[in-house]
């Protein structure tokens, strides 16, 4: 299913030949899907280009063609995700979590959309191979990655000083089957089982998540406490 919460669900853009350099760059292709899910999470999760995309196929070892379709965006980003795994053991000797692969992508994703944040079309925005690889990389030197285990009303507490102006901080985790839902039109019930939140706390301010509004979806992102997505 598409929409599952713990999933990685892809949108297709157009192709962009030159390079991500800003929003302007970004085009929707014609047919992928938007959110939001009935609950209001964000969906898809990441876009990729699906447009024209030269892929082997089945006609013999030495075949190619040209596609079209969130088919062709998918494959492309898994391919990047097995790159990125594959580059991380090699440096850690261990793969990494699911959820900390979702949250490595949305973290060094590329901005789309008419407004900051996340929206229910592009969803976190555009992988950014390059930079993923180059977060694994500073990673060895001072850790940006960290994989915890949070009990019951426990709090985790990691202090920092910035040294840019810009922070991105992303917490991801796979959670727990959600209820068996009634079947209906636009079920509402939220899914999230495991509320976790973060917040960022300095210089008498804090800093919440993003959030969207299933009921207004075209609205910009705002920032709230985020009670409906494992992201």
């Amino acid at each position: 299913k598409g929409t599952a919460k713990n999933i990685l669900t892809v949108g297709a853009i157009e192709d962009m030949p030159n390079g991500y350099h800003s929003i302007k760059d970004v085009e929707m292709s014609p047919f992928s899907n938007w959110g939001p899910t009935d609950d209001g999470r964000i969906k898809p999760d990441i876009c990729a280009n699906g447009m024209a995309l030269l892929s082997s196929i089945a006609t013999n070892d030495s075949s190619y063609a040209t596609y079209w379709g969130t088919s062709m965006s998918a494959p492309n980003i898994t391919g990047s995700l097995a790159l990125l795994q594959e580059y991380y053991c090699q440096n850690n000797q261990n793969y990494m979590k699911a959820a900390t692969l979702k949250a490595l992508i949305i973290n060094t994703s590329d901005e789309a959309g008419e407004d900051e944040g996340p929206d229910y079309s592009f969803g976190w925005g555009i992988m950014n191979t390059e930079k993923a690889v180059k977060l694994i990389e500073n990673d060895q030197t001072n850790p940006l990655i960290f994989e915890e285990t949070l009990r019951e009303d426990e709090l985790y507490t990691y202090k920092f000083t910035a040294t840019q102006s810009k922070i991105n901080i992303t917490l991801a985790w796979t959670d727990p089957p959600g209820p068996i839902l009634q079947r209906k039109v636009d079920n509402d019930k939220k899914v999230l089982i495991n509320d976790l939140d973060c917040r960022i706390v300095g210089n008498n301010e804090e800093i919440l998540p993003w959030i969207l509004y299933k009921d207004n979806p075209s609205a910009a992102a705002s920032q709230g406490d985020n009670d409906r997505d494992n992201v």
